[in-house]
């Protein structure tokens, strides 16, 4: 199923890209000389590399993954990838939750009349006011720190019930 969505999304994405730069190159969209060589040598590349990624895939072993996971590191190495995942999901949850909670000040205390956020977090803040909408986003960094601690416990149980580092069955 992984190797299904891989070949609809990256290879595919990438040559649809390069057929519709290299069209509007064609049709004549570009409004200067820069615009056509750009749309010719982005489509140009996007398509090549769309091309080469879908023979990778075709001549790829269809039993390995074509992205690797947490899941596939060995035993010992996986402590230490979700370690980073947790510091980079949390890096990342703490400057989306502040750039939100800054719009959403200019907002409420009428700096801006108009700001552009996530439809759910506007949706949150027409309906349920300042608090929900700033709330969202941490609520959601929470749970997904929370799935990864689940994911830590689980191995350092495993490494401790088998200190031969096997894989988790």
């Amino acid at each position: 199923m992984r190797r299904l969505i891989y070949l609809l999304v990256v290879p595919v994405a990438s040559i649809v890209i390069g057929v519709f730069c290299l069209a509007l190159a064609i049709v004549g969209a570009a409004k200067d000389a820069f615009g056509l060589y750009f749309a010719i040598i982005f489509g140009t590349v996007s398509l090549g590399i769309g091309a080469l990624q879908l023979w990778r895939f075709s001549v790829a072993d269809p039993k390995i993954s074509p992205f690797p996971t947490v899941d596939d590191l060995p035993l010992q190495e996986r402590v230490g990838a979700l370690h980073r995942l947790m510091l980079i999901f949390s890096t990342v949850i703490i400057l989306m939750s502040a750039v939100t909670t800054y719009q959403l000040l200019q907002l409420a205390h009428g700096f801006e009349e108009k700001v552009r956020l996530r439809k759910p977090i506007a949706a949150l803040y027409n309906h349920f006011g300042f608090w929900p909408a700033v709330l969202l986003i941490p609520a959601i960094g929470l749970l997904g720190i929370v799935e990864l601690v689940r994911k830590l416990r689980a191995i350092r149980q495993a490494t401790q019930s088998d200190p031969t580092g096997s894989e988790l069955g």
